[in-house]
């Protein structure tokens, strides 16, 4: 494997020795001269020289799973310290990144009272599953990487068919063949975690019938579709799932539909949505009267932040009359769904029909603050919408959400 490095160096893996020959062993080791010699003739008829060598190493390519990610929940373990495996797919420190970045939003809203602790069993659940699928992934592009690699003529197929065009009764090589059906995963989109309390499913204690409304694409416990929006304040074409930052809130994206559909419905969503008794007041801060009018993700609590996008054209929509009460703060968080995508190309409004909603009247998607899908509902008019959220949030969080008795 050949890897350009910065200052014109270039980062080389060589394999010097294989499982299946027949002095094999496992500690076997060489010298710079030897694995120098063994790239020469690798790369033949090419050649190869050397001005230095920056760093030098030999290391056995091993797999391994840690058994348990956690000790009493009290005492976890990430990255290399639970999965070992062959760095070909440059797996490895992607994989430690999303172990800590699962973990420390649990640990934050635990610790800082807004999440049971339970919620810390996910994180062995969810992030082993994914690097049991690695070592398998693994184990089979490490053998493919020991084989001779694919000829020019098979390089030219894949490319040419990647274009749009394709060569008549062109084999496609395993190596390759591998590679394209592996390009979700290492990418990190084809990460899918279980049904539990944060990913919603048909066994999870939320049961309003406006949780999962027909038609939608959006997966739980996959990462959230990518779309692109117009920000209102300032016109610009934005990423919609890039624009809050990794901030340990949930992110709740309201895809409003058309302003005159969906006016009576957003309106007493921010009504509800106010209560004290309900997912988003019972977390306000409590500096809330000190914080800065250019805060822009958490004026009110530091557990949510929210995103309104609007089907509509952004010149059409004015915040002041069409983003009532909290969720106008989120002013720089107000969006027009007026971008035109390829993959829904019909779609007047992509981003909803990316995600599966009705372009008229919308719906809520909750994102857990690591990017992935908890819970799609319906925006309605009363105080229904809110109880869904309601009785999601509720099954995790620390405090007892909702009225007695749940609006209709």
């Amino acid at each position: 494997m050949v890897i350009p490095r910065e200052n014109n160096m270039v980062r080389l893996y060589i394999q010097i020795a294989s499982s299946t020959d027949k002095d094999w062993h496992p500690r076997r080791t060489a010298t710079e001269e030897e694995v120098q010699a063994s790239a020469k003739r690798i790369l033949a008829p090419y050649k190869i020289e050397w001005e230095r060598v920056e760093w030098y190493s030999v290391y056995p390519i091993g797999q391994g799973i840690s058994e348990k990610y956690t000790l009493d929940h009290r005492v976890f373990l990430g990255g290399d310290a639970c999965h070992t495996h062959s760095p070909k797919a440059g797996q490895g420190m992607n994989t430690a990144f999303l172990d800590a970045q699962n973990l420390a939003w649990k640990i934050h809203h635990v610790e800082a009272g807004f999440a049971d602790r339970s919620i810390l069993h996910s994180y062995e659940a969810e992030r082993k599953l994914v690097a049991e699928s690695l070592l398998n992934f693994d184990s089979k592009y490490a053998a493919l990487f020991s084989q001779r690699p694919p000829a020019a003529k098979h390089v030219q197929a894949a490319s040419e068919q990647g274009s749009g065009k394709s060569l008549p009764h062109a084999e496609e090589n395993e190596f390759i063949k591998i590679f394209k059906e592996s390009c979700e995963f290492t990418s990190g989109y084809g990460v899918a975690y279980g049904p539990n309390d944060l990913n919603w499913s048909s066994r999870h204690p939320a049961k309003s019938r406006l949780i999962d409304p027909r038609g939608t694409t959006l997966r739980t416990g996959r990462l959230f579709v990518n779309a692109n929006v117009t920000r209102v304040v300032d016109a610009n074409v934005v990423h919609l799932e890039q624009e809050i930052p990794f901030n340990g809130s949930f992110r709740i994206f309201v895809f409003a539909g058309i302003p005159m559909v969906t006016r009576k419905a957003l309106s007493d969503f921010a009504k509800n949505m106010a209560k004290k008794t309900s997912f988003y007041g019972a977390y306000q801060r409590s500096d809330i009267s000190a914080v800065s009018h250019h805060e822009k993700h958490n004026p009110h609590s530091i557990f949510y932040t929210i995103c309104t996008i609007f089907a509509t054209k952004r010149p059409e929509i004015e915040i002041a009359r069409d983003v009532p009460g909290a969720l106008g703060r989120y002013r720089d968080h107000v969006y027009a769904d007026d971008i035109w995508d390829k993959r829904v190309e019909k779609a007047k409004a992509a981003a909803h029909a990316k995600m599966g909603l009705d372009q008229e009247k919308g719906g809520v998607v909750i994102v857990r603050p690591d990017g992935y899908v908890g819970m799609v509902v319906s925006l309605v008019e009363g105080g229904g919408t809110v109880d869904a959220l309601n009785e999601y949030f509720g099954s995790f969080v620390t405090k007892k959400l909702g009225d007695e008795l749940p609006s209709l």
